[in-house]
């Protein structure tokens, strides 16, 4: 990693690298799903470790599976996530907003008691795409029994209810080996959903049998693994909102412009479709896969003019929300065509909005990133336009913030506890 800190008459290069972490580093809240396009948890907790204090507030407004609200909750600041995702949402609501673990085993218990096998008639209502994941006899009608037990959730669903949800998609689909399965699925990838008719044909050509699995047990398992760790020390919020107007959300943190950082990955250029690649976790929640993708407009398929726009707007909401000192880091990977050479979006961005806001350059930090740990690359050398550099854009507003810690210290490594 290479920071560029700004100065008024000159530029400096320091070295730091928050890598040093075990590669598998993070609390036990984070693999409760998988979510395309995410940053590692050491990516945020450094920024927040290094510019932010306890109790202070943290904001993501393209949160997908809440990496950076949880993070900062686990390091005592106030996490608050947005994002237009129904699944994003739900991930960020269960970790910001965590029950105890006693309460879940009871829930799950209160669940199992209250199940009653659907009749025929709903069981022959799920599409055909569905059908050819589960066991027909126990795992499917399970799962369409919390799935309408649930179909209310984002109006009207406790925590543990919104937790057992969550942890349920994560196990929604994913691989099968010899000893068994964590997951209720045919096997198949645990990070993204595969076309159905890739699925289809794939299930024919490999004559794979459907686990017969019983959904409440895999859930207490599932919960058993992501209380690990001990919870969170501060909860935040979660709202299911639009970036574009996250200024307006009835947050007294937000209204009152006591946001100390904004850190968030805003949707790269025409890589992801959120809606069709969770499209088996999207009918548990009962959500319209054209709506995610086309309807709501999540903005993952912009030009490069239409993408500086974009980032304009977020700049400018965040400009909004920020108070004197306050940060706002955008990760953004460059981008490239086959055969060209990438372009540094990040700094792309910054030149080109720079006299539109009233924020200023406090650096950009790159991260080189290996293309094999690079989850939007999944599909080969060729498929979407992610590269293996990773930047961070890190704006401020007012007076520069201080550092708390040495860029070349090793200190703030020991802050990196649960």
């Amino acid at each position: 990693m290479v920071v560029m800190l700004n100065y008024p008459d000159k530029k400096r290069k320091i070295s730091y690298s928050w890598r040093d972490m075990p590669k598998r580093w993070g609390h036990s809240f984070h693999p409760i799903c998988s979510y395309l396009a995410m940053f590692p948890p050491g990516v945020p907790r450094y920024f927040i470790e290094q510019f932010t204090k306890q109790g202070d507030v943290v904001l993501d407004p393209f949160s997908g599976r809440g990496t950076a609200p949880l993070e900062a909750c686990i390091a005592g600041r106030i996490g608050i996530g947005v994002d237009l995702n129904p699944l994003a949402y739900l991930l960020t609501r269960a970790k910001t907003t965590p029950p105890s673990v006693e309460e879940l085993y009871k829930r799950v218990e209160e669940l199992r008691n209250e199940y009653v096998k659907p009749d025929i008639t709903q069981i022959n209502k799920i599409p055909l795409k569905i059908k050819m994941l589960y066991d027909n006899e126990l795992t499917l009608p399970q799962l369409l029994f919390i799935k309408e037990k649930f179909s209310n959730w984002k109006e009207n669903c406790s925590n543990a209810d919104i937790f057992l949800l969550a942890c349920l998609t994560g196990i929604m689909h994913g691989k099968v080996n010899k000893s068994g399965t964590s997951y209720l699925s045919i096997s198949m990838p645990n990070t993204f959903s595969m076309s159905p008719n890739y699925v289809k044909n794939y299930i024919e050509k490999h004559g794979l049998v459907k686990p017969k699995v019983d959904v409440f047990d895999q859930l207490l398992k599932k919960v058993q693994r992501v209380y690990k760790d001990n919870q969170p020390v501060e909860q935040g919020f979660s709202y299911l909102e639009n970036a574009k107007n996250f200024s307006r959300i009835k947050n007294e943190h937000i209204q009152n412009e006591n946001v100390k950082m904004i850190f968030t990955s805003p949707p790269y250029l025409k890589v992801v479709n959120y809606g069709t690649f969770n499209w088996i976790r999207l009918w548990l929640l009962g959500e319209d896969i054209d709506l995610i993708d086309k309807s709501l407009k999540l903005d993952d398929n912009h030009t490069l003019s239409g993408y500086v726009n974009f980032m304009l707007d977020i700049i400018r909401e965040s400009e909004k929300v920020l108070q004197d000192g306050g940060l706002a880091c955008f990760v953004i990977g460059d981008v490239a065509k086959p055969g060209k050479d990438p372009l540094n979006l990040a700094e792309y961005v910054w030149e080109n909005v720079k006299f539109e806001t009233n924020l200023n350059l406090y650096g950009i930090v790159e991260d080189h990133l290996p293309s094999k740990d690079k989850v939007t690359r999944i599909w080969g050398k060729t498929q979407g336009k992610a590269t293996s550099i990773d930047r961070v854009l890190v704006l401020y507003k007012g007076v520069a913030p201080d550092l708390n810690y040495s860029l070349r210290s090793k200190k703030i490594l020991k802050k990196y506890n649960f």
